[in-house]
């Protein structure tokens, strides 16, 4: 390949080697840090609670949490994907990701799951089921064990709070029930904060839900990074400029090597690896883009950073 200052000179909209460099530095790659590793395992755990021979009457849930941008997201679908190219005889239906739909009550979280586990009398288009939610809370975790699916991680749990007390305490609920009758581990995924929605004081007149619940969904909090001089830290940004896959390695120059340039990407994005990995990536995209020699500098991640702030740091 020539080089990306070399292509520049005839570079254009629409230039394949242009477009080619782009589409590999933008495609996801998995993210190594320990902190993914520690979720990782936490998640096999879980896993390893399933036994379709022998269910336990009671299984342990989860509940992720994690800043904006810290990773959460990505960290389970890259968990999925890891799962399925390395365990033998895995199967899609293992690991279910799915997500609380905007300001739905159970009864349209529980289509909404049972529509995308394909039970036929559950269609997508079926605006007046007539099913009682307990019976579809029923039917979803009948299908979850049928398909001897193994780990069940609900995204966007935050949405709870666009509802009612009343709507939020049916949902929390409904996991509980879903924990019970599916013998299948539960992980939810929300932002920091989201085990505020525990606190209502409906849950009084509810019985023990609240201690259920939290004993149930034990937190798991992503932690951002806040040490510059972290080895991990500095592995993170070493992979990440090796998984761009466009850039000359040299020891010396490289931006991962200078104090300044990793405590000014902490100040730039607090931390939150989400952030991180997108001001690398937009900044090797810069590069490409501008035919710029092809080294990651402070600099040009001070001149790439308010265009991503700009755009609310969008993904």
């Amino acid at each position: 390949m020539n080089s990306l200052h070399e292509s520049s000179k005839v570079s254009k909209n629409f230039d394949p080697e242009i477009q080619k460099c782009l589409d590999l530095v933008l495609a996801e790659k998995y993210i190594h840090t320990p902190r993914n590793k520690e979720f990782w395992f936490l998640l096999e755990d879980l896993m390893l609670q399933v036994n379709h021979l022998n269910p336990k009457p009671k299984v342990m849930g989860c509940l992720f949490t994690g800043e904006p941008h810290s990773g959460k997201t990505t960290a389970v679908r890259q968990f999925k994907k890891a799962y399925l190219e390395n365990v033998a005889g895995s199967k899609d239906q293992d690991v279910i990701i799915s997500r609380i739909p905007s300001r739905a009550r159970l009864k349209g979280v529980m289509v909404m799951l049972g529509c995308q586990l394909k039970i036929p009398d559950i269609p997508s288009n079926n605006t007046r089921n007539s099913y009682p939610t307990y019976v579809l809370v029923d039917k979803v975790a009948k299908k979850l064990w049928n398909d001897q699916t193994k780990l069940l991680i609900i995204d966007e749990f935050q949405k709870l709070f666009e509802i009612s007390s009343e709507s939020r305490i049916e949902i929390l609920e409904g996991f509980n029930d879903l924990l019970n009758e599916s013998h299948v581990p539960i992980v939810l995924v929300g932002v920091a904060g989201v085990d505020k929605i525990l606190d209502l004081e409906q849950y009084e007149d509810r019985g023990n839900l609240r201690g259920t619940f939290c004993s149930r969904f034990p937190e798991f909090k992503l932690q951002p990074w806040n040490d510059p001089d972290e080895l991990d830290f500095v592995k993170l940004l070493k992979t990440l400029h090796e998984d761009c896959g466009i850039f000359k390695e040299d020891d010396n120059a490289s931006f991962y090597k200078d104090f300044n340039a990793r405590k000014r990407i902490l100040e730039m994005t607090d931390g939150l690896t989400g952030k991180i990995v997108l001001l690398i990536k937009w900044t090797a995209r810069y590069i490409i883009r501008n035919g710029l020699p092809e080294e990651i500098t402070l600099e040009l991640f001070e001149r790439v950073y308010p265009e991503i702030k700009a755009r609310g740091w969008m993904e």
